[in-house]
């Protein structure tokens, strides 16, 4: 049996964080950036999911842009983001 993975996504390209898979309607907030327009840094809960266009995958470039270390978030087995790009 496959055990569902921790998605780290993009919500609205303004807010990296990651999908639990046991609360799969809310994103938890790794860093939100006001800049990009968030207006919740979601230390009050996590962000509601209305549709999946709110959200994509991240990718690498995304860990640098929102300057969060991907080293902890290598771990194949519990995490699953885009790997394929630089």
């Amino acid at each position: 049996m496959t055990q569902a993975k921790i998605k780290i996504v993009v919500f609205k390209e303004h807010t990296l964080g990651y999908i639990l898979p046991q609360l799969p309607k809310y994103i938890q907030v790794l860093h939100a950036s006001v800049l990009r327009g968030a207006i919740n840094d979601g230390s009050h809960g996590g962000l509601l999911i209305h549709s999946d266009n709110d959200w994509r995958l991240a990718d690498r470039s995304d860990f640098e842009a929102y300057r969060v270390c991907i080293d902890g978030y290598l771990n194949d087995v519990q995490y699953e983001f885009n790997r394929n790009t630089k």
